[in-house]
């Protein structure tokens, strides 16, 4: 009995010692209260999360230009703080949406972002969600049912959504063609049941009815490639001569391509006004040929900030203990030295927030990070915001001063896996 308990002292002994030497052993492993009393986990020494947590993201696609844009911000965020990004884009329907849903799960996430079709299928989510304990988070969209938002905001793994005023840019893509002179629209918009895109239609029907504008035909389908989008205003301008403007709700992944290429086999470019959501490739070009007249965009950010309501939540720093809406704003390019100044400052070789910027977004790094300081970060989104938080590193560049602290991760897929099957 003697040697039992000499053990059993010999042990308490050792494990205080242990205690007390990682109490002292740096950063990882010390405790600070922020201005709110809360106990904040110190930064570590490698500048990386105790933890490699693994997030998910269903998303249509990581190569046409607003996915890939996307895929790489969440790739160099998750390369600056040590975490994993997966990628699910076989989404060719709500029910599939649901499905990658469950593989990633399955595939280890700790928390799944997802851009839905609808909001039919959340209900679904959440309840796979709260089975597998798996935080959760709705990226580009806002839910509109309000019974579906009932049951989707009650759920405990439900962090919140980053959405920008569809409404509003659907209104203004309205209002600019028909200052450019348009009065027969086209539009090419996605099915119904599309949270995103039926608020776009709203606010272009909006302009429609408040500025004498007719619609005059539409595609809906969540599909399109370039080659079906160019059959589609080729049946546009056959059936409809007046046509003099086409209205695009998202012309990601090929399609805006597919109405320019239609425009140009039939000589029409310039003549029917072309205004879309959505960037892509050559856009300075294409506003100063006067393929595009108006183009909204640049939300690539977007999940940036439903990421870091996850983030923050697995790192054990909540920002907020309910869920939270993120709102972004558009970027809004109506000539070719907009579309230059966007690539050169935005969306080019360096990234809108560089790795200090990404580090103070996270309590675990930054004590005094809180729900309404993200808000803020997020509210001020734009082209002047980057030049101004980066306006000393963007004159080291051009003076030869080296490479752009943004670009210390490069465009990093950061452990990004393909497809999860």
């Amino acid at each position: 009995m003697k040697r039992k308990r000499l053990a059993a002292v010999l042990m308490v002994l050792v494990l205080a010692f242990t205690m007390g030497l990682a109490g002292c052993s740096g950063k990882s492993a010390e405790k600070e209260a922020n201005s709110d009393g809360q106990s904040v986990q110190a930064a570590s020494e490698d500048g990386k999360l105790p933890e490699k947590f693994k997030i998910g993201v269903v998303i249509w696609s990581t190569v046409d230009d607003l996915g890939k844009a996307s895929a790489d911000m969440l790739n160099y965020a998750s390369d600056v703080l040590g975490c994993e990004m997966v990628y699910n884009t076989d989404i060719s329907s709500p029910e599939t949406q649901i499905t990658a849903t469950e593989n990633l799960i399955a595939a280890g996430c700790d928390a799944v972002a997802i851009c839905n079709y609808s909001d039919d299928i959340l209900p679904k989510i959440a309840r796979i969600c709260e089975e597998n304990e798996v935080y959760f988070t709705l990226i580009w969209r806002s839910i509109a049912d309000p019974e579906v938002k009932e049951i989707v905001e009650s759920s405990e793994f439900y962090l919140g959504n980053t959405c920008e005023d569809e409404e509003e840019i659907g209104y203004r893509m309205g209002k600019t063609l028909y200052d450019k002179g348009s009065r027969n629209i086209g539009v090419i918009t996605m099915e119904k049941g599309d949270t995103t895109a039926d608020a776009r239609d709203r606010g272009f029907d909006k302009a429609c009815q408040e500025l004498g504008m007719n619609r005059i035909s539409e595609v809906r389908n969540n599909t399109l490639t370039a080659a079906e989008t160019t059959k589609a205003v080729e049946n546009f301008l056959a059936s409809f001569p007046e046509l003099d403007g086409i209205f695009i709700t998202g012309g990601s992944n090929t399609i805006l391509e597919g109405v320019i290429q239609a425009l140009a086999l039939h000589n029409k470019t310039g003549e029917v006004k072309v205004a879309c959501v959505d960037f892509i490739s050559d856009l300075d070009k294409y506003l100063e040929d006067g393929a595009i007249d108006a183009i909204s965009g640049g939300h690539f950010v977007d999940p940036l900030f439903s990421y870091m309501l996850m983030v923050n939540k697995l790192a054990g720093t909540p920002l907020s203990d309910q869920c939270e809406t993120m709102n972004l704003n558009f970027v809004n390019l109506t000539s070719p030295e907009d579309a230059v100044n966007y690539y050169q400052y935005v969306e080019g070789e360096s990234f809108p927030y560089n790795e200090e910027e990404i580090r103070d977004m996270v309590k675990y790094f930054n004590p005094d990070m809180t729900i309404d300081k993200l808000k803020g970060i997020a509210g001020s989104y734009s082209v002047d915001d980057v030049v101004a938080r980066h306006s000393a590193q963007n004159q080291a560049d051009a003076d030869g001063g080296g490479q752009s602290g943004t670009d210390a991760g490069g465009q990093a897929d950061a452990g990004a896996e393909s497809d999860a099957e």
